[in-house]
């Protein structure tokens, strides 16, 4: 009986050293894997989604522009977006951070 109650504390035992192992590394390893591999997937996702609506919205005020205040004529309005893009980037470029001198 002595025996039989040892090997099964040693076999309790066992198994809850394996347990909070297991549980450690899952804890340690594995979860911040999971999320920086779903902010990857996430950051991609909205990547494309917002190319895709960025290239819809220059068509749309393209065709606006186009059909509705130029009557027409293609060429003032890509001219006309082209400077907003121009001025846009002029901003933002004036905006930048300065790099320090090494």
């Amino acid at each position: 009986m002595a025996e039989n109650d040892f090997a099964n504390a040693l076999s309790t035992r066992a198994l809850d050293t394996i347990d909070t192992v297991v549980a450690t590394v899952n804890d340690k390893a594995v979860r911040p894997a999971i999320v920086a591999a779903r902010a990857v997937v996430f950051g991609v996702i909205i990547g494309v989604a917002a190319i895709t609506v960025l290239v819809l919205a220059c068509v749309g005020v393209l065709r606006l522009l186009t059909v509705y205040a130029f009557d027409q004529k293609v060429w003032i309005s890509y001219l006309v977006l082209g400077a907003l893009f121009c001025l846009g980037g002029a901003v933002l470029y004036a905006k930048r951070g300065v790099t320090p001198d090494a």
